[in-house]
């Protein structure tokens, strides 16, 4: 073997390899990186979140406190943070169309919703 031979070998060695490998991921679907929703002064911002279908959407708590992000009754799908602490994010993706109400159970006032369109 040459040394352009060998020099080429090396260079097309890693992409080689990587289409070998087993990708599992090809079959499963990833939501799209979406919109942020703080938590700041007791308040959900911005407390209506228009997004697509498939769409994830974060949320961090800025407070020095404690709040979750806690599906209202009735909601199509539930779902719950737990209790974040400040600088703490949680994040949910929407796949279906609809509103989805949302609250803090710590802050009942706190109030907010997703429309996916």
């Amino acid at each position: 073997m040459t040394f352009d031979r060998r020099f080429l070998l090396l260079m097309l060695a890693p992409v080689l390899l990587a289409a070998c490998g087993d990708d599992d991921t090809d079959d499963v679907a990833e939501a799209e990186p979406g919109p942020t929703v703080t938590m700041e002064q007791s308040r959900y911002a911005p407390d209506t979140v228009e997004i697509a279908p498939g769409t994830e959407v974060t949320f961090e708590n800025l407070d020095p406190f404690a709040h979750t992000v806690t599906s209202a009754e009735g909601s199509t799908i539930e779902f719950d943070s737990g209790e974040l602490g400040q600088d703490e994010t949680y994040v949910q993706t929407f796949d279906e169309a609809g509103t989805y109400g949302y609250f803090c159970e710590i802050h009942p006032t706190m109030r907010a919703e997703i429309v996916v369109g």
